[in-house]
């Protein structure tokens, strides 16, 4: 159980449990970890172990229940919930199957049964049994739930804009500090490791997620570990990490140039930081995430010049992206306390691309930054 009060959670399944009455779902089963932390406070590497399945009830009116493998019972037993039900676990004939359809069956024929089978969302359970579950229980409506669970979870609560801003916080220090930490002739996996060492020192619990990449002038990837590939004289190299605190994430990346960088490199970075600075400008409750996106994208673009990158920037909490996208096609409206990462890109030649990416909290009336701003000229490593 992390430190967060139970009232924390009690106000999160008040509000789902408005929400699943005016969509007329009669329980809500939720199966994938970031919902079960959110809604339960149950903190665990255990999901790392795929074998063993957890199901989590919510309904209208009842009190939220969870049905889990006896070897997490006294973990639950921490949380807020009361009603949990066991099973010996693995058991490969019936992973708390029948438990859950005991359960199910409970609830009145023809009742709306909600499951995670929506964007972003995914069920935690065999698929075999999932459909086991539908063939077997037929006088039931299975239905997608996301679209509920991100409506709550996209607006963040105090307790979760504290948990963001503070690990934005650290994250800030180790890469504004990270210059003197790294010099000419280190690895990429050299570097990484020491990045690694001062944020957990400066108090990130976890790195969750942390990519490395290099290049001459640039980089043609963002999202793969670092490699032996020893940083030249003309590189650029950008690490985006998402390090955690109490299982929140910060999601953002930094540029750092390494000896004499090309102009051509050094007016993409410049355009990268004005088209984002004049963006933030018009951030504010009510635009659409695809006016961001319109923003960013003309400024960096000529009118001629498709954009090939994809989406500039998303949701993040208790996992590294969540809804919304920042796209053309998305037309979520921004609201206070919903949280964001800003990530335009922009391809310099032949494939080489640079990114730049910051985090920022939707405020009452416009937008405040939780990462310490990117540096308006590209910092330079020159020994």
């Amino acid at each position: 159980m992390n430190d967060f009060p139970k009232k924390e959670f009690i106000s999160r399944i008040e509000k789902i449990q408005i929400h699943i009455e005016k969509e007329n779902i009669d329980a809500l089963i939720i199966t994938s970890p970031s919902n079960f932390r959110y809604f339960t406070g149950l903190d665990s590497n255990f999901w790392e172990s795929p074998t063993r399945p957890w199901y989590l009830i919510i309904s209208k009116k009842n009190p939220i229940k969870a049905i889990i493998p006896s070897i997490g019972i006294t973990a639950m037993q921490r949380t807020l919930v009361n009603d949990i039900e066991t099973w010996e676990s693995p058991n490969p004939k019936d992973e708390g199957i029948s438990l859950l359809k005991k359960n199910i069956k409970s609830f009145p024929k023809s009742s709306k049964i909600g499951f995670e089978l929506g964007n972003e969302t995914f069920l935690r359970m065999s698929i075999n049994d999932y459909q086991d579950i539908q063939k077997n229980l037929l006088e039931y409506n299975f239905v997608d739930a996301s679209k509920i669970l991100w409506s709550i979870r996209k607006i963040k609560s105090e307790i979760e804009i504290n948990c963001i801003k503070d690990i934005c916080s650290i994250a800030s220090k180790v890469f504004d500090n990270f210059p003197q930490k790294i010099k000419l002739g280190m690895s990429e996996k050299q570097i990484a490791s020491i990045f690694k060492k001062e944020l957990i020192e400066n108090g990130a619990d976890y790195i969750q997620y942390m990519a490395c990449a290099s290049g001459l002038n640039g980089y043609n990837q963002i999202i793969c570990n670092p490699t032996d590939r020893v940083i030249k004289d003309g590189d650029i190299l950008i690490i985006d990490t998402g390090s955690t605190l109490n299982g929140y994430f910060c999601d953002f990346d930094r540029n750092f140039g390494f000896g004499n960088i090309s102009q051509k490199t050094l007016d993409a970075y410049n355009k990268l930081w004005d088209a984002t600075e004049k963006t933030l400008e018009i951030i504010k409750p009510g635009i659409s995430c695809k006016e961001i996106y319109e923003s960013l994208n003309n400024n960096l673009f000529s009118s001629n010049i498709k954009n090939t990158i994809g989406r500039m920037g998303h949701g993040f909490g208790l996992q590294l992206t969540e809804p919304p996208s920042i796209m053309n096609d998305d037309n979520t409206i921004l609201e206070k306390n919903m949280i964001l990462a800003l990530e335009p890109a922009i391809e310099i030649e032949n494939s080489l691309i640079l990114v730049h990416e910051e985090n920022i909290l939707i405020t009452e009336n416009g937008y405040r930054l939780l990462t310490s701003r990117t540096p308006k000229k590209l910092p330079i490593v020159n020994i």
